[in-house]
């Protein structure tokens, strides 16, 4: 069962992140016909994350009461109804509701996702299962971009909208009908113990905790990681048609390319990162310097791109840049979960939630610094990336200093769930 929710789990990923990234793809038709300039763009852009921290919270927060089954099954079907209604969309200011809104819904996904996967899996597996949703979210932007590129290109980018909306709600059906909400009856007395504490938790504690070492930096460095996811799916594929020369089937593959193997690298950082905790239980070395490096490689190679803009190492570049950088999203959650695991959604939620706050300032930062550069817009572009390379840099380097999680996961009995919910 376990493994079933987990591909479920994966593949809402991929419609979330195909949602949230087809706008990018369709970028060129969509500002030919409302006559959008960089900033106004960059705005489109900015508006899908104005809500979705808020939601994202408190959609987890409501996740951890009610139930994980539950709150995905309503918020999946909301985005059927948002992306049908794009067919709607005359102007700016409906395109902008219509971000605002999809963003608002979208925002509880993530958190939620990487709390119900991490119930359902044993620590030496946690690591590779939040891996697996991540990646979906990568597919859902690359994998099935020659695919959106293909419907904007033949039918218009209204219907490869709506086109996701119906996949939402196959999705919607395939969830309830072939899932259950926990691993193992067992879990059952677990969630009301967890209720109980819940109710007994002081504010002042929880911000307590949030303000620690271990809390504060890995909430950072997903911050700056996600400034880069946010820039790969709102404006990598106009930096591929307009500053590195490609035709729209090319970039269409070349996102593809960089999903794919984007995926692989992560999800090895990942697998490696669980073998060395299977092997010392060590949160340092397994969890925290692996992805400290894998940070900082990641900005280097991000940066590369500047010197060396041949086509083909852009692709190179971007591929190990993802790759490396994206490994604290799946790791992240598992530290922050660690920290408090009676509230795993709420932590998962402050953690993608703060992150995603980059997601309002980076589409806006980046089309003002493109908007700057003149008719440069090499140059705009060049700017952003230095920009990304330093900040991810530096908090990769912060988050290894300063976060030191608890030794051990305190569920210990979670490992029983190899014998109970296979």
């Amino acid at each position: 069962m376990r493994w079933v929710v987990l591909i479920l789990l994966f593949f809402g990923a991929v419609i979330n992140f195909a949602d949230k990234s087809i706008v990018g793809l369709a970028a060129v038709p969509i500002m030919k016909e409302f006559n959008l300039t960089y900033a106004e763009w960059g705005l489109v852009g900015s508006s899908y994350y104005w809500l979705y921290p808020v939601t994202g919270i408190f959609g987890a927060a409501w996740a951890d009461r009610l139930g994980a089954k539950k709150v995905l099954g309503f918020i999946m079907l909301t985005w059927t109804v948002l992306q049908f209604g794009v067919l709607a969309i005359t102007a700016l200011p409906l395109l902008i509701l219509y971000r605002i809104l999809l963003g608002a819904f979208e925002g509880p996904y993530s958190p939620i996702a990487y709390s119900h996967a991490d119930k359902w899996f044993p620590p030496k597996l946690k690591g590779f299962a939040n891996s697996v949703v991540v990646g979906g979210g990568t597919v859902g932007a690359m994998i099935v971009a020659p695919i959106l590129v293909s419907l904007i290109t033949i039918f218009g980018w209204k219907v490869a909208f709506a086109a996701l909306g119906a996949a939402s709600l196959v999705w919607f059906f395939l969830f309830q009908f072939l899932t259950k909400e926990n691993p193992v009856e067992v879990y059952e007395n677990v969630q009301k113990k967890k209720k109980q504490k819940l109710e007994k938790i002081k504010v002042k504690d929880f911000l307590l905790l949030l303000a620690s070492p271990t809390a504060l930096f890995t909430t950072l460095a997903y911050f700056s990681t996600y400034i880069l996811v946010v820039w790969f799916s709102v404006w990598l594929p106009i930096y591929l048609v307009e500053a590195v020369k490609m035709t729209p089937g090319q970039m269409g593959t070349s996102v593809a390319i960089i999903g794919v193997v984007s995926v692989c690298i992560y999800m090895g950082v990942s697998m490696a990162s669980d073998h060395l905790f299977k092997k010392n239980q060590n949160w340092r070395s397994s969890r925290v310097f692996v992805v400290a490096g894998a940070m900082i490689l990641g900005a280097l190679f991000f940066s590369s791109i500047m010197i060396f803009q041949n086509p083909i190492w852009v692709i190179v570049a971007m591929c190990l840049a993802k790759g490396l950088t994206y490994a604290i999203l799946p790791i992240g959650p598992t530290i922050m979960i660690n920290e408090m695991q009676e509230r795993g959604g709420l932590m998962t939620s402050i953690l993608t939630s703060s992150g995603n706050l980059a997601g309002i300032v980076a589409p806006l930062l980046t089309g003002y610094i493109i908007s700057l550069a003149g008719g440069n817009q090499l140059l705009g572009y060049n700017l952003s990336i230095l920009f990304m390379a330093i900040l991810v840099l530096a908090f990769g380097i912060l988050f290894a200093i300063f976060v030191k999680p608890a030794g051990k996961l305190k569920n210990k009995s979670s490992d029983n769930f190899d014998l109970k919910s296979s």
